[in-house]
């Protein structure tokens, strides 16, 4: 109940989706003023309504003097703006995997005096995210440029525009500062924490785990056709060194072999929730299904991965590449929403696949080109299922809540 109502809280937006004058004013308030800039700022208004009490006279004064403070800050923005030229280049986001931090860098480039106080910001940022500035630096107009850096607290799973990167100046009395934003935009991706998956005997089990057996038997992992010989490179296995070409050229050559099309497992992450309930397990779906797809790399048995019908393409790419590809394809999936959302039907990828298929879910359903299925949901449900059949295992919500915390393997 308690991750329901978690899930329910965080699913309720948090911005709007186009900014009215209330955000603007907030925008404004966040990008051009300092922290004293704040407090000068929140004392005039403080200091009205103390005005407003019979015999305080105290309190127009103070109003007064920071009505003046305000007007100087001002006029010294724009003679700030006006003496300074900065262009911003090279950014650079770094991906991490939620709850992590991020690092921004760019190039910031001054083209018409030295800048002896500037810092890097992000702005205008998702809820979920918090920017932490750095200290400020100077930059003179002899080195030309430097490289800033900012950080971003991540909170949560998903793929988030920065449109607002800045090299933040302040004016001289250190109040307001004058925002020069990049002319571009970036991305941060914040990739789902996968589970550390430890002994996975349900992807053998039973008669429908008869398919995937042969996959992990490092015999079959080739073809038996003897196409050729090729030069030796580093990794390739010394059992198939070709004696006879190493004795008749002085360098090692190595048995080439056809390599079985297709030859591996289909993970499939199927993100329809059919309930207001199911909807609320559909991140620690993910998180299964990036530390299931890991261990399938390391154990070079993945040769396919799809999200509900689309093919993520990882064929052709290295092993930490075609990881980085899963992560991503799953970073920009969209968060499960209250209302609405796809509807169940078969899996229906556009060709029919001929090696096994594993499916991560929600919801249990038959389909037949699907072997084994795994569904993510809470051991309260009434539909969960201790004593699994042959083809479907039910994995508890909380349990993955506790490996990612304590950093434990989860036996499948």
């Amino acid at each position: 109940m308690f991750s329901f109502l978690k899930w329910f809280a965080d699913a309720v937006p948090r911005a709007p989706k186009r900014p009215g004058l209330l955000m603007r004013l907030y925008y404004f308030w966040q990008e051009y003023f300092t922290s004293p800039g704040r407090a000068a700022a929140a004392l005039f208004p403080v200091a009205m309504m103390a005005g407003g009490i019979p015999g305080f006279w105290a309190a127009w004064v103070f109003c007064g003097l920071d009505f003046l403070l305000f007007l100087g800050m001002v006029l010294s923005l724009f003679a700030t703006a006006r003496l300074t030229k900065i262009s911003i280049d090279d950014v650079s986001v770094t991906p991490v995997f939620e709850g992590q931090t991020s690092k921004v860098s760019a190039v910031v480039s001054v083209h018409k005096s030295s800048v002896d106080s500037v810092l890097l910001s992000c702005f205008r940022l998702d809820p979920s995210l918090k920017c932490e500035e750095m200290d400020y630096t100077s930059i003179s107009i002899k080195d030309g440029s430097k490289k800033l850096e900012c950080f971003i607290r991540t909170t949560r799973r998903g793929a988030f525009p920065l449109k607002n990167i800045s090299a933040s100046v302040p004016e001289i009395m250190g109040l307001l500062r004058n925002p020069f934003d990049f002319q571009g935009t970036s991305e941060l991706l914040v990739y789902p924490r996968p589970v550390k998956v430890g002994a996975f005997p349900f992807l053998t089990s039973g008669a429908s785990g008869a398919v995937f057996a042969p996959l992990l038997m490092p015999s079959l992992t080739r073809g038996m056709n003897f196409v050729g010989v090729r030069e030796y490179r580093e990794g390739d296995s010394l059992r198939d060194l070709h004696h006879k070409a190493f004795a008749r050229y002085g360098r090692p050559f190595t048995k080439e072999f056809e390599t079985e099309r297709g030859a591996g497992a289909i993970l499939v992450l199927d993100t329809v929730a059919p309930s207001m309930s199911s909807r609320a397990y559909l991140e620690d779906a993910m998180r299964l299904a990036a530390g299931i797809g890991r261990w399938m790399l390391d154990q070079n048995i993945l040769g396919r991965f799809f999200i509900d019908d689309e093919e993520i393409s990882i064929q052709g790419l290295a092993g930490h590449d075609r990881m980085e590809s899963l992560l991503e394809s799953l970073s920009r999936i969209a968060p499960a929403r209250i209302v609405g959302g796809k509807k169940s039907g078969p899996w229906s990828p556009a060709a029919r696949p001929m090696d096994p298929v594993l499916r991560i879910g929600l919801y249990p359903k038959d389909d037949a080109l699907i072997h084994k299925h795994i569904i993510v949901s809470s051991s309260k449900n009434p539909d969960f299922k201790s004593e699994h059949p042959d083809n479907t295992l039910f994995v508890d919500s909380a349990e993955i809540a506790s490996a990612l915390d304590r950093e434990k393997e989860v036996n499948l």
